[in-house]
Order: structure tokens, then C-alpha cells, then sequence
């Protein structure tokens, strides 16, 4: 590139420079000169793809449905700007970046270097060129670089531009970002020192982002979101007044570079934020109050079934009709069995067999002997055994009703609903599965997450978040205790998110970002930074108790709710006869004083 270059050259290299789009854009000031259109009809001749000439006027183009349907099939566009007043060019850009998405954007102008600074660093985007026209020298090249600073060539008529213009390096060149995140476990443990003010951030996200430097080559320091506005929400003071807090706040505001912190693409954000290509993916579920224990007592009737109960009862029942039948229809028989010609007897006899406490008697009668001996067995063997080890089991273990397991059984329960922020309400609310709208109309909004948390204390509320987290929460906030876990993770969740990070809008970091982060995820090492950190941590385990489980009077409640029901229906008994006996005294020694 020795020879003799002009305009029309230098504009072609830089096209040519890195990723060549399909589509050309060109837009010229109403007034234009002949050079301008001479240098339009140069790049119609050398350049073989679609091109689109429009008009600026006075700081907007217009585009006609013809040219719209080119913009459909092309993928993305270089643009070619021809503006002298630098007040038209923001709103021309925001048009080209919105309907072309632009690739690289060139303006060829003749304004002084003070204006096109400012205008760079403003835009600071290293895909846009300034071209400034001088007399003394063919062009002035100015260039926002991606380490934050403005790099000038200068082209002469037998200039090597190569030399000249470059490749950039595909790293930051060791610039400094500012990075919003936040303490959100164990994605991000993030911690301000009140008398140093130094920010100590570590966890999943944070190693993530030291990998990410060193390979980009930055340096970068933390901010912390104030108060509770955690993410941030969009707050709507008007049809053109918008107010973006949090980490999203700090993005629109520019006062950070990048941010991040289990965050999430959204739609709805991409007119004030940007964000890279997402690099995690997880799951919103439900934490809840897991269900208490039965009471102790109730140890006696768990073991069994009510199906088994009433079959163990019916049996029974017929054991004792059959003993008693037996003995009255072979009372003639000489191997009669007179014990059994009772009936409460018989009852005495059949339970006294099924507790294992056998009432030892002759029995004669072939008959009883081969019922009693298919009774024992089948009955008072097997069903007591499998009794009394189901009750060791429930009296040491407590026993609990099922949990609540799908977003069917939660939406029937009555426990209060609850996340942090509006946007999963009005997520579930916007739903086309009337189980989610419904969902989304019990929720209540949270704008503080450790009151959120605390709610479940109360035992009447469902707290949904990220699933790593609650189970983090889990373990520190609700460790299990003797009588079981405190609270329960839902198996359903409610759907999957996808994580990334942060950017301003029109970020000129995106590419960067992008590139290296898609290296980390195909290469699995944003999986295994996951997987180490999971192993760091302590796994929560709700049915490991703090304290071994022994017998205690709480444990035999039911044994002796049992014995001082069997003592006073004793008494009552002892009380019934007394009575009687005292009344049938009476009646005799009555009859023998008459007599």
C-alpha cells in the first residue's frame, strides 16, 4: 500500500479491517459535494454487496419500505456517514445501530479535533471511526480504543496503512472497569469494610470475572448497590422518565462498566442495559416450611395403615366369633373346650395372643387347635412383629406428614407467596398457563431478602428464589433439628433462568465479553468453577439432625397416654362394679330382713 491512496481507499481498508458485514449503508448530508458522491460511486463499483443510500435531515433518515426489506435479509451492516454538524450525528447513530445493526460506522467530516474527541468519547465504541478532513494532510483517523482513550493516525497521501491503522488486539490492554455486583450466596459473597471501605468479593461469578481478566488483560474494581435496591427495578415517572436502580442503575447510569451477580437475561431491560451472552443456567424454586412432625402418641397407630388396621381388626373380630361358635357347637363333644364358652374370654384370649402376651390354656378340640394354630402364625406372629419395629422406628424418628412438592399442591395451600421484585409476579402473571397466572396472582413482593427469609420463621409463607441460593439459605438459616428440617425445597420449580452479565447499552465491551465468555462455557470451565464451589460448601442435608435421636419421655408419650387411659377405664370399671356389688348387697340383705 505504497501507492498513491485517497479517500475512497482509506474508507475501503477500514471496512476490510476484522468482520466484513453484507449490507453497506451511506448516508450524506442534503447538500453534499460531488467529491462525496464521487466517492459513493467508487464504493458501489468495488464493493459487491448490498447498499443502502440515505438522506439526513436535520439529524433523521428516512427509510422506505423497499429498503426495509433489504434490511431483513441482511445479517449486519457497515455505515458510511457524510455529516458536517456534529449535533445530527447522536440521533443518525441511534437509527443506524436500531435498523442496520451496524458493524462499524465511519464519519467523514471536516470539524475541528475538540468536537470529535468529545463525540468519541461519548460513543466510546471501537468500531466507530472519525475520518477528519485537513488541508495540510489527506485525513486525521480518530479512534476510541477499548483501553478508554482516543488513538490518532494521520494518513498522507503515500501513507502504509497498514502502519497506519493497525489490527487491534482482542484484549482490553489492561484498562480499568468498574464492576457493580452484589452479596447474594453462594453465587457472590460480597462484604464492604465499614473502616476501610475496601470491597472483599469472592464466590462463583467473582472467579469467573478474575479468569476473564486475565485473559482480556483488565484491572477492575467493586461497587456495591445501597440499601436493598439488590438488582434494581425499573421505576416509571412518566412515558420518558424512567429510573433504573441498582445494579442495572449503575449500567444505565454509566457509573459501571460491568455488573453482575446471578443476573438475568430479561426482554423487558434491553432498552436501558445490555447483557453477554449468558454463561449459567439455573432454576427459580420455592422454599418452604416443612411440615411438623405428628405428636408423639400418634407413634401408636402410624405403624400400620388404616387399610391394615381394619383388616387387622375384622380378623379379630372373626377369630373371636370362631372360637366362640367352636366352642358352642362342641360343647357335646367330649374334647370340649368350656374355656372359650365365653365370649369375653374369647376376646381376652385373642388380644392377650396379639399384644404376645398368650394366655396358656388346654385346648381340646381338634377343631380350635387347627384355628388356633393358623391364627398364631399368620396373625399373632407377623402382625405384631412388623408392629412393634414400625414403632421402635416412628417413636425414634419423627414421622411428618408429606411436603409439598408441585406448583399444583402450593397454589391450593394457603401458604403467602413471595419473591424479590416484581418482574417473576408479572412474569407468571403475563403466563399462558392459567396455573402460573394463578400463581402470579397470590405473590407478594419483597424489597428486602432477609426479611423475605425471615418470613419463613412464621410458617405461613413460600419464599421463591435462585435454587443455589435457597439451599444456601437452608443450611445457614435452618439448620434441621431433633424433630426434622425446618423447611423444605420444593422438587417442581417454577422456570429456568439464564445468567450473564451486565452492560451499558451500546457497550463496546459486548464483543469482547462475549468472545472469551463463550470459550469458558464450551470448555467447561464455568461448570467446573461451579462444581468446586458447590464441594466448598457445606451441603445442606434436611434429614441430618443436630443431636442423636434417644428415648425420652417425649419420645413414650403414646405408651403412657395408652397406660393412663387403660388405668382409668380400670377405675371406671373397679368404680362400676362397686357399685353394683354394693347395690346387690343391699337388695339381699334387704330379702332376708323381710323373710
Amino acid at each position: 500500500m505504497s501507492m498513491m491512496i485517497d479517500r475512497c481507499s482509506v474508507i475501503e481498508y477500514i471496512l476490510n479491517m476484522d468482520v466484513k458485514c453484507s449490507g453497506l449503508v451511506t448516508i450524506f448530508d442534503e447538500e453534499y459535494s460531488e467529491e462525496n458522491e464521487e466517492d459513493i460511486a467508487k464504493l458501489i463499483l468495488k464493493k459487491n454487496r448490498p447498499l443502502i443510500l440515505l438522506q439526513n435531515h436535520n439529524g433523521r433518515v428516512n427509510v422506505s419500505e423497499q429498503q426495509f426489506s433489504t434490511i431483513k435479509e441482511t445479517v449486519c451492516s457497515d455505515a458510511i456517514l457524510f455529516v458536517q454538524n456534529l449535533d445530527d450525528f447522536p440521533p443518525i447513530y441511534e437509527q443506524v445501530n436500531d435498523y442496520f445493526h451496524a458493524k462499524k460506522v465511519i464519519l467523514v467530516t471536516s470539524n475541528s479535533s475538540t468536537e470529535a474527541d468529545k463525540l468519541l468519547g461519548d460513543i466510546r465504541s471501537d468500531n466507530f471511526f472519525l475520518l477528519i478532513e485537513r488541508s495540510q494532510r489527506l485525513l486525521e483517523i480518530h479512534r476510541w480504543v477499548i483501553s478508554d482513550r482516543i488513538q490518532k493516525n494521520f494518513v498522507f497521501r503515500h501513507s502504509n496503512l497498514k502502519k497506519v491503522l493497525p489490527v487491534q488486539r482482542q484484549t482490553l490492554m489492561g484498562r480499568h472497569l468498574t464492576i457493580a455486583t452484589l452479596d447474594f450466596p453462594p453465587i457472590v459473597f460480597a462484604k464492604k469494610n465499614d473502616l476501610s471501605g475496601k470491597v472483599v468479593v469472592y464466590g462463583i461469578e467473582p472467579t469467573i470475572m478474575e479468569i476473564l481478566a486475565e485473559r482480556l488483560d483488565f484491572r477492575f474494581s467493586y461497587i456495591l448497590p445501597v440499601n436493598d435496591e439488590m438488582w434494581g427495578t425499573l421505576i416509571f415517572n412518566g412515558p420518558e422518565n424512567v429510573t433504573v436502580t441498582g445494579l442495572l442503575g449503575f449500567l444505565h447510569r454509566k457509573e459501571a462498566d460491568v455488573s453482575y451477580g446471578d443476573l438475568h437475561i430479561q426482554d423487558r431491560l434491553l432498552s436501558y442495559v445490555d447483557f453477554t451472552r449468558a454463561f449459567r443456567n439455573n432454576f427459580e424454586c420455592f422454599l418452604i416450611p416443612a411440615p411438623r412432625p405428628y405428636a408423639k402418641w400418634t407413634a401408636l397407630y402410624h405403624p400400620f395403615s388404616s387399610a391394615i388396621w381394619t383388616f387387622t381388626g375384622i380378623s379379630c373380630i372373626v377369630a373371636v366369633a370362631t372360637l366362640r361358635l367352636l366352642a358352642k357347637y362342641s360343647s357335646r363333644h367330649p374334647n370340649k373346650d368350656a374355656f372359650f364358652s365365653d365370649t369375653m374370654v374369647c376376646v381376652l384370649y385373642i388380644l392377650g395372643n396379639m399384644l404376645s402376651a398368650q394366655q396358656p390354656q388346654e385346648v381340646r378340640s381338634p377343631a380350635n387347635r387347627l384355628f388356633l394354630i393358623w391364627f398364631l402364625l399368620a396373625a399373632a406372629t407377623i402382625i405384631p412383629t412388623l408392629y412393634r419395629s414400625g414403632l421402635i422406628s416412628y417413636i425414634t424418628f419423627p414421622y411428618t406428614p408429606d411436603p409439598i412438592d408441585t406448583i399444583q399442591q402450593l397454589v391450593d395451600s394457603p401458604l403467602q407467596k413471595i419473591s424479590w421484585g416484581n418482574y417473576f409476579k408479572q412474569s407468571l402473571s403475563d403466563s399462558n398457563d392459567p396455573l402460573q397466572r394463578k400463581l402470579g396472582s397470590q405473590f407478594a413482593i419483597a424489597t428486602n431478602l432477609s426479611q423475605m427469609f425471615a418470613l419463613l420463621e412464621t410458617n405461613s409463607w413460600a419464599v421463591m428464589s435462585n435454587q443455589g441460593n435457597l439451599r444456601y439459605q437452608a443450611f445457614t438459616l435452618f439448620p434441621p433439628t431433633s424433630d426434622g428440617p425446618r423447611v423444605h425445597l420444593m422438587r417442581e420449580c417454577v422456570f429456568p433462568t439464564r445468567s450473564a452479565l451486565g452492560l451499558q447499552k451500546h457497550s463496546s465491551l459486548k464483543p469482547y465479553f462475549d468472545k472469551e465468555i463463550y470459550h469458558l462455557v464450551e470448555s467447561g470451565i464455568v461448570e467446573h468453577i461451579t462444581s468446586q464451589w458447590a464441594k466448598k460448601q457445606k451441603k445442606w442435608d434436611p434429614t441430618k439432625s443436630t443431636k442423636l435421636a434417644a428415648y425420652s419421655l417425649d419420645s413414650l408419650q403414646g405408651a403412657f397416654y395408652l397406660l393412663g387411659l387403660g388405668i382409668a377405664l380400670s377405675f371406671l370399671a373397679f368404680l362400676s362394679e362397686f357399685m353394683f356389688n354394693g347395690y346387690h348387697n343391699r337388695n339381699i340383705y334387704k330379702k332376708k330382713t323381710v323373710n
